[in-house]
């Protein structure tokens, strides 16, 4: 293949590594954004339940929330000589009972106003968000780092061997799709390592094949949303089969 179509097109192999480590320097970002509001959301916590006043409340009834993970918890409880009764959303992991005690604490002056329930901020829907956001960039800043590495090891291993053209046949699988890759004197069989929207429409399609064993490429001739782009996809060479 000429040098003045191929160049560019395995030149593009470095942005997505380049794109790959921004995602993992995103990710990063995040996971200690997370780390640090939620320190922040704990030592909120505390200060409220400082600055409250801390009684016992008594479980009166337990009823299931709309949300699966939440119960909605009705409370009595005494503050100088008057009784009170507040219903609270709670973790239904829990599991109070009528009868149950859990402490709680109201603004000073305002008994009504609740403040803290089970030493966690009353209606504080923040810390579970932060929560998933930091879970999730725990997983996120490794996967974009490797993703990285793994199109830095195509991108070199594309410019040792260059673009071929061959016409491709894409097989749909259950979860990642296979790739018949017939070029004018060799034959390679496929495997891809992400989805491919346009596999039931690919037959022997004209594609660009670069790369050798793990880390392969093949370029097809209409992108993944748009037809008017290329759409690269990573692959791996291995043995053919007979499905």
């Amino acid at each position: 293949m000429h040098g003045e179509v191929a160049t560019p097109l395995i030149e593009k192999l470095s942005h997505y590594k380049v794109r790959a480590l921004a995602l993992s320097v995103l990710w990063l970002a995040l996971f200690i954004a997370g780390l640090a509001n939620l320190d922040l959301l704990r030592q909120d916590s505390l200060r409220t339940t400082r600055n409250g006043v801390q009684v016992e409340g008594t479980v009166q009834k337990a009823e299931a929330a709309s949300r699966s993970n939440r119960v909605y918890v009705t409370l009595t409880y005494t503050a100088g000589a008057k009784s009170y009764t507040t219903s609270v959303s709670v973790d239904s992991r829990e599991k109070h009972q009528t009868g149950d005690k859990i402490f709680l604490s109201y603004a000073i002056g305002d008994p009504q106003r609740i403040l803290t329930v089970g030493g966690s901020l009353h209606g504080n829907s923040g810390g579970g968000f932060l929560t998933l956001l930091t879970f999730s960039a725990l997983f996120g800043f490794p996967m974009c780092l490797y993703a990285a590495w793994l199109w830095r090891e195509r991108y070199r291993s594309a410019s040792r061997t260059g673009l071929r053209e061959a016409t491709a046949t894409v097989r749909p699988g259950w979860l990642f799709p296979k790739i018949d890759v017939y070029f004018e004197d060799d034959y390679k069989f496929l495997a891809t390592r992400r989805s491919l929207r346009i596999a039931p429409k690919v037959r022997k399609a004209p594609v660009f094949v670069g790369g050798e064993g793990t880390a392969m490429i093949v370029i097809f001739p209409r992108g993944r949303f748009r037809k008017d782009t290329l759409y690269t996809v990573p692959a791996k060479e291995i043995e053919p089969d007979t499905d």
